[in-house]
């Protein structure tokens, strides 16, 4: 990857978060994704290998971690990495290329959703702000 293909963050914190809205954990108690103080052992494992499970068929799992590794967020289980995970990555990668990872999978996932939004005339073929007339 080079400075050439950095993508522009977000304009609106809207843009920033969207992704949030299609993560599989909105629909699960979040006490699953963090830990308890002072939990550990079997438990923790426990409650980190059903918070992976719920990671491992979300639709942004990617770009969860993505963003979890690049802003260096210490707590809790995020695209299927726990806190250990993330801590092991961090030890061993250049901060400047996670944020650069994490900005290009932002806007893989901007591109694709809108190919999923409907445009004006309700044709959901054409991306949202294509020209209207006939696809393809």
């Amino acid at each position: 990857m080079s400075e050439g293909t950095v993508q522009a963050w977000p304009s609106t914190l809207e843009e920033f978060w969207s992704w949030h809205m299609e993560a599989a954990c909105r629909q699960v108690d979040t006490t699953l994704f963090y830990s308890p103080e002072g939990e550990r052992g079997p438990r923790k494992e426990r409650r980190e290998a059903a918070a992976k499970q719920i990671c491992g068929s979300c639709k942004v799992r990617e770009l969860c971690a993505a963003y979890a590794i690049a802003t260096r967020e210490p707590y809790g289980t995020w695209g299927g990495l726990s806190e250990n995970d993330r801590r092991e990555h961090v030890r061993r990668s250049d901060p400047r290329m996670d944020q650069l990872r994490y900005r290009n999978a932002l806007a893989a996932w901007e591109r694709t959703k809108a190919w999923s939004r409907p445009a004006a005339d309700g044709d959901s073929l054409r991306p949202a702000g294509s020209p209207a007339g006939p696809v393809g």
